[in-house]
């Protein structure tokens, strides 16, 4: 009776269900998507025209459980609770083909459902969040990244060292599981240099100067005392003294030999056959892969070449603005002159670090009280100014609220005389106010988002909220020393030129250092930033085309509204919604936008 019942379409549906069912025989997601085929039965008895909410949400549950069961390490980013804490996600490549046929199979199902008949705007957040994630990654696999990713910033060593700082013990369950997890390490790198030597033979290689950092990086981990060893932190956090000699051995046994081999690899056999040029063009498929890096970092269809021609003209125009502010501040019209007066003025520059720590909260405190007048919202949960610790290194950085701690913003208080007063400023309403905790605040304060929010980081959307905020701190009026207006025009967009200029436009080593040293930026900073365009293609363009996007929504709202726009009411649109797509936030903006014109 119910297969009969709009037989077709309820019968492929189910019939694709089960194929899924089949293919990931798995309890928790044999579960989700037997639920989500029950859904299916019920509503299509019902109404066929209502099963796309219950269906987004199940294949939401679906791919959120995967993820955790696949990616486990995942869960101590997001506060999730894991079960179990004894695997880790897998660089075996015929794994990762399984996951990618779990990819293709539900986004199969995904296709099905029509946008326009979802109702609920938190079932739409989830529909943007899956799709994007999925989409995304799909592209992303012509770059085949398991074969050339040897990386000196988020490489698998960078993973196994985060694990060993969350990996949990207390108990003899948990000690067992520890032990279970760590003793796959050497095979783990067995495998990493596996898919290095495969990469090798189709062309995908990284090239030599991040080989080389990676190589130094292998060597102090060596060098470390065994009892200061990062991958000690296990044991130090443990009473067991047998626990301590057995994971002390399973350090100098099993860990150290296979960063040793790992080393000795990519000295021996993959550095003399790693590429010398830094553009990705240099791999197989490069330019497509870069388009799909622009795609997964800024969640838009623009080109290497849109951005590319976007930030010069925006750099330009900064250029102009640089030069009318420093011809009133310092009597110059020359823009490299003015960047370096702008570093050499000694009122500019903190005294003491108590003088950092006042001004810092008074900012803050004026920033919040400024904002009422500008949000209609504002976060519920309050934010500390958390100094670094002497151990600590840091220019400033935010800590979004977790259920153990509430959010930080982070200041460093050492070398005052170091620090420039303009520079602070911005960076406070980078980070706190009107910039990531108000979004983030905010965002953590809407009920009913799908756990797959916390799975989902668009930096696109979160980065761009805080360079946007820089810009409408100008407005709010915030900023007290003129240094900050120059400064906080210097940079912004030229990770939309270098970066592209880089991969696509031929530029080299020093072209691309020079063009970021303009700005004011230091040979070590510079340097840093060279390496990680290599290493994450179009990261750096994430910033302001996410910037960009939203001041350019903002203009379309003021255009086509005229005098009923109202800011605050943009800015509750913008953030309504939580981190989404750049494509889904235009859409959202354009739909509030005709609603008001009605």
């Amino acid at each position: 009776m119910v297969f009969a019942y709009k037989g077709r379409f309820l019968t492929l549906k189910i019939f694709k269900l089960a194929a899924i069912i089949y293919k990931n025989r798995n309890t928790k997601i044999m579960n989700k998507y037997l639920a989500t085929l029950l859904l299916i039965i019920v509503f299509g008895c019902i109404n066929e025209n209502k099963i796309e909410e219950p269906l987004i949400n199940n294949l939401a549950d679906v791919y959120h459980a995967k993820v955790l069961e696949i990616y486990p390490e995942y869960a101590y980013y997001i506060d999730v609770e894991l079960e179990k804490h004894d695997k880790i996600s897998s660089n075996d490549l015929k794994e990762i083909k399984e996951w990618e046929s779990f990819e293709d199979s539900l986004y199969n199902e995904l296709k099905k459902i029509d946008e326009l008949k979802i109702t609920l705007k938190k079932d739409k957040i989830t529909y943007w969040l899956l799709k994007e994630e999925l989409e995304s990654s799909k592209q992303m696999r012509v770059c085949n990244r398991n074969l050339w990713d040897v990386n000196h910033r988020s490489g698998w060593q960078r993973k196994w060292l985060s694990v060993a700082n969350f990996q949990p013990v207390g108990t003899p369950e948990l000690r067992d599981q520890a032990l279970i997890r760590w003793n796959t390490f050497p095979s783990y790198v067995t495998t990493e240099i596996e898919n290095l030597r495969k990469g090798i033979s189709l062309g995908y290689t990284m090239p030599k100067e991040i080989v080389n950092l990676v190589i130094d990086q292998m060597q102090v981990l060596q060098d470390y005392e065994i009892e200061n060893s990062p991958f000690m932190s296990p044991a130090k956090r443990e009473d067991d003294t047998a626990f301590k000699v057995e994971w002390k051995t399973l350090i100098l046994e099993k860990i150290l030999p296979s960063i040793a081999s790992y080393q000795e690899f990519l000295k021996d056999e993959y550095l003399f056959k790693a590429r010398d040029k830094a553009s990705i063009l240099n791999i197989p498929n490069g330019k497509e892969c870069y388009q799909a890096y622009i795609r997964g970092y800024t969640t838009s269809d623009k080109t290497g070449d849109e951005i590319f021609e976007l930030g010069n003209e925006i750099v330009t125009k900064n250029k102009l603005k640089v030069v009318e502010l420093g011809k009133e501040l310092y009597k110059s019209e020359d823009f490299e002159e003015i960047v370096k007066l702008v570093e050499k003025d000694s009122a500019d520059y903190f005294k003491t670090s108590e003088e950092i720590l006042a001004v810092n909260t008074q900012l803050l405190e004026t920033a919040k009280n400024e904002s009422e007048k500008w949000f209609a919202v504002l976060p519920s949960t309050e934010v500390t100014i958390k100094p670094y610790e002497p151990h600590e290194a840091g220019r400033g950085s935010y800590e979004g609220a977790t259920k153990g701690k509430p959010a930080y913003f982070r200041i460093n208080l050492q070398d005052p005389k170091k620090q420039q007063k303009g520079s602070n400023e911005i960076l406070t309403y980078h980070e706190a106010y009107p910039g990531h905790h108000l979004q983030i605040g905010i965002e953590k304060d809407i009920v009913g988002l799908h756990p797959i929010s916390k799975l989902t980081s668009f930096g696109s959307y979160v980065e761009g909220w805080a360079r946007y905020s820089e810009q409408l701190a100008e407005e709010m009026g915030l900023y007290q020393n003129p240094s900050a207006l120059i400064k906080r025009r210097t940079w912004p967009s030229r990770g939309m030129v270098v970066d592209p200029g880089l991969h696509l436009k031929g530029w080299t080593k020093e072209q691309a250092i020079n063009f970021m040293k303009e700005s004011g930026t230091t040979d070590d900073s510079a340097l840093s930033l060279y390496h990680r365009i290599i290493i994450w293609p179009a990261q750096l363009t994430s910033y302001d085309v996410g910037g960009e996007e939203i001041k350019a929504l903002r203009k379309l709202a003021e255009t086509k509204l005229g005098e009923a726009f109202d800011v605050k009411e943009f800015h509750s649109e913008i953030l309504k919604n939580g981190a989404i797509p750049l494509s889904a936030l235009r859409g959202s903006i354009n739909e509030w936008i005709d609603k008001q014109l009605e």
